[in-house]
């Protein structure tokens, strides 16, 4: 009787840990190791009204809306991912100091996005940002944009919100999931990229670009600007991240995710060991 409690017990620990091995954000989703990110949120919580930052920063995103409805949960790229109404809803994420250009580094911002509508807004603005920083208190910064014919766009400014550099083209083809990404280096100009391929650049004009204290948002410009989308995938490089370092590094998930499932594993070897 004893053998048979022993091989039961064997088995269904082997079940439990392929289960988790399966399950796991590292091993299902072939996690690409990055510590030098300055923001990257999955955005696979699934529920709840907060999202994490695995990246070196730890920040927490919150929602946001401006008496509406919040971001709602829906299936992303990878996991989870959040959709935005274009009509007043966000997500917060309090500034810290790599969310700001270095002078000798530039920016690299990039979100896998389903665009769904783009729409001219109150201020008559012909696009909406995918990932933005910057207002009229705290200084102008950066924002990666879509315009409203689905174009592609990056924009710098200077702090009281003159264009630096402001490049838009080439399309994002709506309703399906297409990582955008924007940089900006100091002296030289603004970059955009969709699915690595670059999309638009402009030079940098003599303005000096800002080094602000606003917050960053998702799907949101402080003065009006909503975004209707689905976003995954958000993550801020403190410096210029080259055109194939982006496509390899969107096409999954980074290692900070891998943290949930080796506390998972470690809480699954305490079960098994309970067996015995």
């Amino acid at each position: 009787m004893r053998y048979f409690l022993v091989a039961y017990r064997i088995l269904f620990a082997s079940f439990l840990v392929i289960g988790l091995l399966l399950t796991s954000p590292m091993v299902g989703k072939a996690a690409i190791r990055d510590d030098t990110v300055a923001l990257y949120l999955p955005l696979d919580e699934g529920r709840g009204t907060t999202v994490k930052d695995y990246s070196k920063s730890g920040k927490t995103g919150k929602f946001g809306n401006s008496g509406g409805k919040d971001p709602i949960w829906v299936d992303g790229k990878f996991g989870k991912a959040l959709e935005f109404d274009g009509k007043s809803n966000f997500v917060k994420i309090e500034d810290t100091a790599d969310f700001s250009f270095q002078a000798d580094k530039g920016i690299t911002i990039c979100a896998w996005v389903k665009i769904m509508k783009t729409a001219l807004d109150a201020h008559g603005q012909n696009r909406q940002p995918i990932v933005m920083k910057g207002n009229g208190t705290d200084g102008w910064e950066y924002a990666l944009y879509v315009y409203d014919g689905f174009e592609a766009g990056f924009s710098a400014w200077n702090c009281g919100g003159s264009g630096v550099s402001e490049p838009s083209g080439n399309k994002i083809p709506a309703n399906e999931w297409h990582a955008v990404c924007g940089s900006f280096e100091p002296k030289k100009g603004s970059k955009a990229y969709i699915d690595g391929e670059l999309a638009t650049e402009a030079a940098a004009n003599a303005n000096v670009p800002c080094d602000g204290n606003a917050s960053v948002f998702l799907a949101h410009r402080e003065d009006g600007q909503f975004l209707n989308a689905v976003i995954d995938e958000v993550r801020i490089w403190p410096y210029i991240v080259d055109p194939k370092t982006l496509k390899s590094s969107m096409s999954a998930p980074l290692g900070g995710q891998a943290v949930d499932g080796k506390n998972h594993l470690a809480t699954t070897w305490g079960t098994i060991k309970e067996l015995y």
